[in-house]
């Protein structure tokens, strides 16, 4: 018999599987997660502040996310499968499942390995290092950061009352904390610029320390060490309010100055 023949099988199947793995679609998906959002940011902006999903039901789309509440009501951090509310004393809350959003993106944990972040001095150094793991800038990516911060500085928003002014009037009164030497977690998410409109381009983090006392939404960090999972999401899904205070908002429009000046 032709020994030759007889190793061609096992050779076949080791390159089948090679290519299996590294070009199989459905496996590059298993490193993904899936992102739902409810509303869109230019509503926000307008003032559409009226809940309308309940936190029960947004938490049936994942396990980690931020938004905000019912007249925005502060800001929301979601980890670990449950939701809570940093209200304009930075304090944090643990809220029911019947309470309300306008505005959430959530979803699910990061699959990837963590990887580390090394001698972060500032926002924008956190930035340029999450750059380098954006490896299709035209996904969102879900960002799920654990560290030991020497500082943090975060907001929170106080709640309103109707007429709702828009967000752009809101945040001048803003409340912001600044924390040293509190370790915590970093939950939020990279938008690709061409989601102008619907979610905030670029980085958005919401904050929230390790004894979920203290958070708000991220304005500045550093931190000597820290950890960050990173996944891309393919399938992106979104709900649209069903109230008249979204039929009647003006969305149309580039407004990524405003949005730099609520969230920055």
């Amino acid at each position: 018999m032709n020994r030759h023949w007889i190793k061609k099988p096992s050779f076949s199947i080791f390159i089948g599987f090679i290519f299996l793995f590294f070009f199989n679609p459905l496996l590059w998906a298993a490193n993904s997660s899936s992102f739902f959002q409810f509303s869109t940011i230019n509503a926000l902006l307008e003032g559409v502040y009226k809940g309308e999903l309940t936190i029960q039901k947004l938490l049936q789309k994942g396990q980690i996310g931020l938004g905000t509440f019912d007249a925005l009501d502060g800001e929301m951090v979601i980890i670990d499968g449950r939701c809570f509310r940093v209200n304009s004393q930075g304090m944090v809350e643990e809220v029911t499942a019947d309470e309300t959003t306008p505005f959430a993106a959530i979803a699910q944990e990061p699959s990837s390995n963590s990887r580390n972040l090394f001698l972060i001095d500032s926002y924008e150094e956190l930035e340029l290092e999450l750059n380098k793991m954006i490896e299709n800038p035209n996904l969102i990516y879900i960002i799920h950061i654990e560290a030991d911060f020497q500082t943090l500085k975060a907001r929170s928003v106080h709640r309103q009352t109707k007429p709702y002014p828009p967000l752009t009037e809101v945040t001048p009164d803003q409340a912001i904390f600044e924390f040293t030497e509190m370790s915590g977690d970093l939950v939020g998410f990279w938008c690709p610029q061409y989601f102008e409109g619907i979610c905030v381009p670029g980085y958005h983090f919401h904050f929230i320390d390790k004894d979920l006392k203290h958070g708000g939404h991220l304005l500045d960090c550093s931190f000597l060490l820290g950890s960050v999972r990173v996944s891309p999401c393919y399938d992106v899904f979104m709900q649209l309010p069903r109230n008249q205070e979204f039929a009647r908002a003006n969305l149309a429009g580039k407004r990524i100055d405003e949005i730099q000046q609520v969230e920055k």
